[in-house]
């Protein structure tokens, strides 16, 4: 599918985009049924989305879809977010249809802008994606996974200095990250090229050191995430660890493509051929990587099972399949995450993983005593408040869990997702200690930023019904 400008559309459908554009400020719902029609016959028009994600946003902030929006992100993101990979294969159209009804019911939904981005790379529809994953990174700007996706769309469409620039704060809040520092290195190749016009010119192998990494740059120039261009980097990076055995980077490189094939065997090959090396036994990065791409392996073999069951629910035997390899998976985590924190006992934030854990576990004190310890670490600070907050909520501590939430909120800086979440369990914590008057306070704070969010717009209602 081709992307297309509002030119390229019948010209009925671009007198409506019009009519939409001029209601957006004084009817903000209306622009969106008009925008919303248009999107769906023609997905491939990337300016009609953005004006109908204005009138969603425009539309939210008014509260015209007050109760409706909060019941309808329930009701169809669960859903859609449980059978998402299965439909995104069979029709990616209609995941991009289900993800703007989505949209129009909380524009805020992070799982419908990470589908929609999805959708729209099974498409080709690239300007799309890097649209979509900008809305998701929006959200929550410290989040690494958006800040890959972006990244990856953005270097898709050329804007490699944009990609740069997301790569580098998400580098500094998790420099152990080998994949954003690829996507930086990728993009910093692609900009240097087409800077120089390289390509173009006669003497571009000259350029270079020599003509093997003028293969390599070429090579890293072309290839985006096809299945060919990956495997092409893998066997040049087969023939580079011939030439210099000692180098971890081409192992890095091998594992790393081969993880992004799906093909974990191969990748935790290389990963064991690099660990064998001096260098390599006393790389914490890698060691880190084992478990990463174990973890993915078994993730795949989970949706595969997931995909079963879904084209046949009532299959005993699948629903078993599912459950045993969800309990295998969260039983290897916590054995490698406790193994991780007996062998680096100042890393605290493998604290806060194991404290998640046992958090999940229902091992209450023991993630407590995790998490108190996770607060070290700048990286995790406020995950780790946040789940403290939920541990003393378990066990009652009312008074506590409003400490460590209202620590969490005034470090949160913007009203994402986040800090709502943080508001109202501290109004459910000031509220479960009979102390109305603050659960209010938090309560009309989110009230204000976000009317559907949960059952707020009941607790203000009954709370105004009294007065």
């Amino acid at each position: 599918m081709e992307e297309t400008t509002l030119k390229d559309l019948d010209s009925r459908f671009q007198k409506q985009v019009e009519n939409a554009r001029k209601a957006t400020d004084k009817n903000p719902a209306y622009a969106v049924d008009i925008l919303a029609n248009i999107v769906r016959r023609s997905p491939g028009c990337l300016e009609a989305r953005k004006y109908l994600r204005q009138s969603q946003q425009k539309a939210k902030k008014g509260g015209k879809n007050k109760g409706l929006g909060g019941f309808m992100s329930k009701v169809t993101s669960l859903p859609f977010a449980m059978t998402s990979s299965s439909k995104l294969k069979k029709d990616p159209e209609a995941v991009m249809e289900a993800s703007e009804k989505m949209l129009s019911a909380n524009p805020a939904n992070s799982v419908a802008h990470k589908m929609l981005g999805a959708a729209a790379e099974a498409l080709e529809l690239k300007e799309t994606a890097a649209f979509a994953y900008e809305e998701l990174f929006k959200l929550d700007q410290a989040n690494t996974e958006s800040a890959k996706l972006l990244m990856a769309a953005y270097i898709e469409i050329g804007k490699c200095k944009e990609a740069i620039e997301v790569g580098d704060a998400a580098y500094h809040a998790n420099p152990a990250d080998d994949e954003v520092q690829g996507l930086i290195k990728k993009a910093s190749v692609q900009q240097t090229m087409e800077k120089g016009r390289w390509e173009e010119d006669k003497s571009f192998r000259g350029k270079l050191k020599d003509e093997d990494e003028a293969q390599k740059l070429e090579q890293a120039s072309r290839a985006k995430t096809g299945e060919s261009g990956l495997r092409s980097m893998i066997v040049e990076a087969k023939k580079a660890v011939e030439a210099e055995p000692e180098n971890l980077n081409f192992y890095r490189d091998i594992a790393n493509n081969y993880r992004k094939l799906g093909e974990y065997d191969e990748a935790l090959e290389w990963v064991g051929k690099a660990r064998q090396l001096e260098a390599g036994r006393a790389d914490a990065n890698l060691e880190r990587l084992v478990g990463t791409l174990n973890r993915e392996k078994m993730q795949k073999a989970i949706s595969a099972a997931e995909e079963a069951l879904e084209a046949n629910p009532e299959n005993a035997s699948a629903k078993d399949e599912l459950e045993k390899l969800r309990a295998e998976e969260h039983t290897f985590r916590r054995e490698q995450t406790e193994n991780l924190v007996k062998r680096y006992p100042n890393e605290f934030s493998y604290r806060f993983e194991l404290g998640e854990l046992l958090f999940e576990d229902e091992e209450i004190d023991k993630a407590i005593e995790n998490l108190q310890l996770a607060l070290r670490s700048p990286k995790v600070r406020i995950n780790s408040l946040i789940l403290l907050g939920k541990s003393y909520l378990k066990k009652g501590f009312h008074d506590m869990a409003a400490e460590q939430l209202q620590a969490a909120k005034s470090e949160i800086p913007s009203m994402n997702e986040q800090k709502k979440d943080v508001l109202y369990r501290l109004g459910q914590a000031y509220e479960q200690q009979g102390d109305l008057d603050k659960a209010i306070f938090e309560y009309k704070a989110l009230y204000g930023a976000d009317i559907s969010y949960r059952d707020v717009a009941q607790k203000i209602d009954d709370f105004y019904s009294k007065k």
